[in-house]
């Protein structure tokens, strides 16, 4: 078994979230693997600019999620550490590793969302922006 940490992030300009298409076709957020000498807070920015092309800034952290998967037959057991971020600049331009890129409003995210970790950080993330008054 191997283990994988990763950090991402959940985006918010005005009342739209900023989610990615992954390659496997479902909407979810910006993440990435935490690369050597780099923080989680570091990796997360990165990984949202480098997928989306959208740079963010960093209000809060939300929480963990964990899964497990297979890659080329060896199990995975993975931790993805995401924040809460605030829009700063650019558009919405899918990199290579992303199918796609695209703010939607809150309520659409909702309904996009299909990973029973995503809708969990999606959750605690708008409690945290009401919080915020963002």
């Amino acid at each position: 078994m191997r283990r994988e940490f990763s950090a991402g992030g959940v985006l918010f300009k005005d009342n739209e979230v900023l989610l990615i298409k992954n390659p496997s076709g479902v909407w979810s957020f910006p993440k990435g693997n935490i690369e050597e000498g780099e923080t989680p807070e570091e990796a997360a920015l990165r990984e949202v600019y480098e997928e989306t092309n959208v740079k963010g800034e960093i209000l809060a952290y939300i929480g963990d999620i964990h899964y497990w998967y297979r890659l080329k037959g060896e199990k995975v057991f993975k931790t993805v550490k995401y924040y809460l971020m605030r829009y700063v600049s650019g558009e919405p331009k899918p990199s290579w590793e992303v199918k796609d890129a695209k703010f939607f409003p809150v309520e659409v995210a909702k309904k996009l969302l299909k990973y029973k970790g995503d809708k969990s950080i999606f959750e605690k993330a708008l409690k945290m922006k009401e919080e915020l008054k963002l």
